[in-house]
């Protein structure tokens, strides 16, 4: 069964308590996104370098160790990568390999951002929707209150 709860039957305070949770919701979502186009564009630089490696033998290069320290290094196969597949795994692939194994991580990355952003966009609805019923929620309470005192009177 589901908890379905009317908004427009429910006090002010458990609206603003279910709008807090769409905007934790919705944070996390966008989170999530921003967290896809970074892995995005790290799968991008990676394909743009397996094409750009020159395929002149001996090239030098720079070999990082760490963030800030690097080691002068010499390319002995331009035609042949170690690329990182997942969990500390790395798999000899070959340019054409390396390139396409990169293409379909970015392929789906596209897919799920997709998603994330459709979800994204219905959390933003319902945040205006709860909005929208809230600020209804309290003028009707400001004319229930203001009914009183006129009668008060």
């Amino acid at each position: 069964m589901s908890n379905r709860v009317d908004l427009t039957k429910a006090e002010p305070e458990q609206i603003i308590q279910f709008k807090n949770q769409l905007n934790e919701e919705l944070e996390h979502l966008q989170a999530s996104h921003q967290a896809l186009q970074t892995a995005k564009f790290k799968y991008k630089d990676c394909q743009r370098n397996v094409a750009t490696v020159s395929a002149n033998q001996d090239n030098e290069i720079l070999v990082p160790l760490t963030a800030s320290l690097y080691v002068p290094g010499k390319v002995k196969n331009s035609d042949e990568f170690l690329v990182d597949v997942g969990t500390g795994y790395f798999v000899a692939k070959n340019r054409k390999q390396s390139s396409e194994f990169f293409e379909s991580r970015l392929k789906k990355l596209d897919q799920d951002g997709g998603k994330l952003t459709s979800l994204i966009n219905e959390k933003l609805e319902a945040v205006q929707r709860v909005d929208n019923i809230l600020r209804a929620k309290i003028m009707e309470q400001e004319h229930a209150k203001t009914q009183a005192a006129a009668k008060a009177k």
